[in-house]
């Protein structure tokens, strides 16, 4: 008994000498690894700023005005607690960050605040300044403030109201007063669950509710002087318009609207079935002003007025290169102005900046600390921008590159070994750097893609290949030189050039995306899964060491998430007239119709399309589960039966010999056994989602996804 006992303490004095070993070499090790992030702070002092933007847009109910301030005083109380442990003033810098971006977002939320529509209003006539107005195919749009809803008290007028006038009505310029005929309404529920949030989209903007006109709209004089902010803001917007009118009426057709585009950033015009092709295709991007265009912009701009003054007497008096960067930020402000100061172009200019000024400042041009410094100021000036998909692609995709050229080895000569350019040595490493850069800026940023838009372009890495370089060397470069050259009217010449560049990448849009296999299709992905992912991909752009690698784990499960989650058996949008039925894949089938057709584009683009069709009226089909007549239809689904009802007779026929009651009008006066979901449920939750297992049923509503935010309550 004695050996015996003695033995058991000899190896728990092993087990603990063991596990103290190992704890001391991992404490070592991660303490090592957390002192190489020395350098790395800013960076991770903006990934925690961000997550706090991401953390306060996350709650489902309004958060308190304490949880900001706590986090800031827990930051600093770790801050002090911990100077002289290794990671701990990591820890805390981080914690900080986290309070400062919740308070951020929370202060630009209260401080665009303003009034929305509680219900539908009109016809009715409206006076008021446009503030915005864009070309658009199926309808022009404007935006309107500075008017008086005779229903209204001046505390509910909302500050601004977005308005569809027919394009034969023409379109206001910005500035003016009109007067027009109106049916405006509150924004409404994304139209599928866990979509996208229209309402927030408007609230950020101060919109207030949406509507279309009645008739054609009329000019009114104004009743008091514009201040100067209007004046500068009406001559951007009419340089804006002007260049756009001229490249299309120079370069017709689809041609001239992708034209225009590129230079006024007005995309609504281009025909749908070419923006179709492009996005396809893979090459959407550079449809929108973005990093693309403002860096183009930038280098061509900057490479020109270094190149000049190198030949005059400036370069042996001055740093030629710092006045190029001038030149740059100049020309790119002036870019970002006649662009209608976008996000993704606000987004990119501010990362253009950042670049330039480090190159005034004698500072790498472009670093970690360059990149972390732009995101940190849209995240604080525009802390929305951060759930959109521009904002974390580009930004993914900039990490991604950054961090690959981080790596010595990847690192070449442009200069051959006497140390002169050669021109097939510069064509083979530039081909080299497109197919570099495609490949990992389209690995970095494809699980966002498939999040946001549910595709995949296949052949992105071809399309990009042959799109970027006309756009860079041919369609720019002709673009800038025209837009130069219009006050002096001699830019028919370039922007004739320039169209035949478009001409190409449209052409090479529509082949591209007409080959076989040209897109895949994601299935909804989680949002919590892909915020884990993001942090994924951020650690392993950013993360100094062996560690870095874990990233990849929280990326391959937002990959294999889609394969384990299953859709709904059944999609009823707010109105009750769109109905959809999911096929084994998880696709949709439609019951037939003509109304929502902007409804059933969300769902097909979100869902899938079946091959299948619905049943006829007395017809069955079995693998879908699902029989229909004339009033109605019952689906046979996890060991359930569930009715959709069009009218009573179905009610009235079914009631009590099912599980579940999905009606398109009103039902407890008719039945009250089961399971009942109603058109007056639809109204006010908005479109609904159905789950049908084992027994039991699981819904998710558009109310359910948004939650109770400021920008869904509809108060005056």
């Amino acid at each position: 008994m004695k050996d015996r006992r003695e033995s058991a303490l000899v190896s728990r004095a092993l087990i603990q000498s063991w596990f103290r070993d190992w704890s001391e070499r991992g404490f070592d090790f991660l303490g090592s690894e957390i002192d190489r992030q020395t350098g790395r702070v800013i960076p991770w002092f903006v990934v925690s700023f961000v997550a706090g933007v991401a953390l306060f847009f996350s709650w489902a109910a309004d958060p308190s005005l304490a949880i900001g301030p706590v986090m800031l005083f827990l930051g600093s109380g770790l801050f002090l607690v911990g100077r002289q442990k290794r990671g701990l003033q990591f820890i805390s810098v981080a914690v900080f960050a986290l309070g400062l971006g919740h308070m951020a977002a929370q202060a630009r939320t209260w401080a665009v605040a303003a009034p929305v529509l509680e219900r539908e209003l009109g016809p009715m006539m409206i006076s008021g300044t446009v503030t915005q107005a864009d070309k658009r195919p199926q309808g022009n749009r404007i935006v309107i403030e500075d008017f008086v809803l005779s229903r209204l008290s001046p505390e509910q007028t909302p500050k601004r109201l977005r308005l569809t006038i027919p394009a034969s009505h023409g379109l206001p310029a910005v500035g003016s007063r009109i007067v027009v005929r109106v049916v405006v309404r509150p924004a409404g529920l994304p139209v599928v669950p866990d979509g996208f949030q229209f309402q927030r989209f408007l609230y950020f903007n101060s919109i207030g509710g949406t509507g279309y006109s009645l008739g054609q709209w009329h000019s009114e004089d104004a009743n008091s002087e514009p201040d100067r902010w209007e004046v500068f803001r009406s001559w951007t917007e009419q340089v804006r318009r002007t260049v756009g009118d001229r490249i299309v009426e120079i370069v017709p057709g689809a041609d001239g609207t992708v034209a225009a585009a590129l230079i006024n950033g007005e995309q609504s015009a281009i025909p749908q079935d070419l923006q179709e092709a492009y996005r396809v295709s893979g090459i959407a991007h550079l449809l929108s002003i973005s990093g693309v265009h403002m860096s183009l912009l930038a280098g061509i701009v900057f490479f020109l007025v270094r190149r000049l003054l190198a030949l005059t007497p400036i370069a042996a008096r001055t740093d030629t290169k710092k006045l190029a960067a001038w030149a740059g930020l100049a020309i790119t402000g002036f870019y970002l102005l006649i662009s209608g100061m976008s996000i993704p172009a606000v987004r990119s200019f501010l990362m253009v900046s950042v670049v330039l000024t480090a190159i005034l400042l004698d500072r790498t041009a472009l670093s970690l600390r360059t990149l972390a410094l732009a995101a940190l100021l849209l995240a604080a000036l525009f802390p929305e921008a951060v759930f959109g998909a521009s904002f974390q692609m580009s930004f993914l995709a900039v990490l991604s590159l950054v961090a690959l050229y981080e790596q010595a080895w990847l690192k070449v000569r442009w200069r051959g070994v006497d140390g002169k350019f050669t021109l097939l040595r510069t064509v083979g490493l530039y081909v080299a750097a497109l197919v570099v850069t495609d490949f990992v800026a389209g690995g970095a940023t494809a699980l966002f893609a498939a999040y946001h838009f549910n595709r995949l372009p296949t052949y992105s890495l071809f399309a990009n290949l042959l799109a970027v370089p006309i756009t860079g060397a041919w369609i720019m470069p002709s673009g800038l030189a025209g837009l130069m050259l219009m006050p002096l009217g001699l830019e028919r010449l370039p922007f004739e050039i320039m169209g035949i560049g478009v001409t190409l990448i449209d052409n090479i849009a529509r082949a591209v995306a007409a080959w076989p296999g040209s897109q895949i299709h994601v299935p909804p992905m989680s949002t919590g899964v892909m915020a884990f992912a993001a942090l994924g991909g951020v650690f392993m752009g950013l993360w100094n060491g062996r560690l870095r690698w874990l990233g990849v784990v929280p990326v391959l499960i937002a990959v294999f998430q889609p394969m384990h989650t299953k859709p709904p058996d059944l999609i009823v949008d707010e109105s009750a007239r769109v109905f959809a039925v999911a096929d084994h894949d998880g696709r949709l089938v439609f019951k037939p119709g003509r109304s929502g057709r902007f409804v059933r584009e969300v769902w097909r683009d979100r869902f899938g399309l079946s091959q299948g069709t619905w049943p006829a009226s007395g017809s069955e089909i079995a693998a879908l589960g699902l029989s229909c007549d004339v009033d109605g239809c019952v689906i046979q689904r996890g060991g359930q039966r569930i009715l959709i009802a069009f009218n009573a007779n179905a009610i009235a026929e079914d009631c009590g010999t099912v599980d579940v009651i999905v009606s398109s009008l009103a039902v407890y006066d008719l039945c009250r056994l089961g399971e009942i979901y109603d058109i007056i449920d639809f109204s006010r939750r908005g479109s609904h989602a159905f789950w049908f297992r084992d027994g039991n049923t699981r819904v998710r509503s558009s109310a359910d996804s948004v939650g109770d935010r400021i920008w869904t309550r509809l108060e005056g």
